[in-house]
């Protein structure tokens, strides 16, 4: 399902407001993206550190195998990071322009 998203009529036009908006939205997706990329180093660390991958972490960290060690969680926080920013970049990239 297609969302469109419209302009409130008389304040400014189209014309007006495109190039704000794609400036701001240039602006996030690259902040996005800068944000996944730390998050995947840091993923990147903390796998090559304990020789497992994120998904296979989060699977021991999730069934409770691994403990409460504070690192672990860091780790968590790194791969959960990782997700959100590369959602949010994805969303962002996908975004278009119908004008």
């Amino acid at each position: 399902m297609e969302t469109v998203f419209t302009l409130n009529a008389g304040r400014h036009s189209a014309d007006e407001t495109k190039p704000i908006i794609e400036e701001a939205l240039k602006r996030e997706k690259s902040f996005a993206h800068t944000r996944f990329i730390r998050f995947d180093k840091e993923c990147g660390q903390f796998e090559i550190r304990y020789r497992m991958d994120s998904e296979q972490f989060l699977t021991k960290f999730e069934s409770g195998e691994l403990g409460d060690d504070a690192e672990w969680f860091d780790w968590y926080a790194a791969v959960r990071g990782k997700k959100i920013w590369e959602t949010k970049y994805k969303i962002l990239e996908d975004v278009s322009w119908n004008r």
